[in-house]
């Protein structure tokens, strides 16, 4: 009878056991179907605002340079020759409007207009230089991906394209980092797009017209 009884509390004791067992393997299966990741979530909470817009045709003629915007925004449009290499040249962080010196760089805008003239069938890469304040830092970093720039352009050429930090391409475009400092208020950011064939070009006689959007994901 002992025995029965010992032969029975075995089998009860086994049993739970293995249900006890059994639900901590259904709970480590359910943990590795669905985890969870910080990360996603807070990339998914991220939204595109748009921070400035900026028509060539609307520019105000007022000589403060690359010091304007006070804060965040349009630095600079111009075209850069296409035989440089954007990804290299443009990492250079020519401030306080420097680029209207260089060479390569024609058709130099910034609020001072200080140079439209554009050379006729020269290839370039159109160029959007802009600068974003610390909504788009992940604690004490800046996080270059978080900023891009629309442009449209009409005339001579037409472009209507996205170019973005971490998106670059030869045959696109992207976005270059010329300044990121974790200690520093802004980050600078040289936008390029490429027609991936001789460069855009403007005709003898010919112009264009240019509009940005810029957008800060936060």
């Amino acid at each position: 009878m002992k025995k029965e009884k010992s032969m029975k509390m075995g089998l009860v004791i086994g049993t739970m056991l293995i249900m006890v067992f059994a639900g901590m393997g259904i709970v480590v299966y359910l943990n590795e179907k669905k985890p969870i990741d910080v990360f996603d979530e807070e990339k998914d909470d991220l939204e595109w605002v748009e921070i400035a817009t900026v028509d060539s045709k609307d520019i105000p003629r007022v000589p403060v340079g690359e010091a304007s915007p006070a804060g965040e925004g349009w630095l600079a449009t111009f075209m850069l020759n296409y035989s440089e290499t954007p990804g290299t040249c443009l990492a250079s962080n020519a401030s306080g409007g420097g680029y209207d010196s260089w060479g390569n760089v024609s058709g130099y805008v910034d609020t001072d207009d200080t140079d439209t003239d554009l050379p006729s069938e020269s290839g370039s890469y159109y160029v959007v230089r802009a600068r974003f304040d610390s909504d788009v830092k992940d604690g004490s970093d800046f996080i270059g991906g978080r900023c891009r720039c629309t442009l449209t352009v009409s005339g001579d050429e037409t472009i209507s394209g996205v170019a973005q930090v971490g998106d670059s391409s030869d045959t696109t475009g992207g976005g270059v980092v010329s300044y990121n400092n974790t200690g520093a208020d802004y980050i600078y950011i040289n936008f390029y797009w490429d027609d991936n064939s001789n460069g855009y070009r403007i005709t003898d006689d010919g112009s264009t017209d240019w509009s940005i959007t810029l957008e800060e994901k936060k």
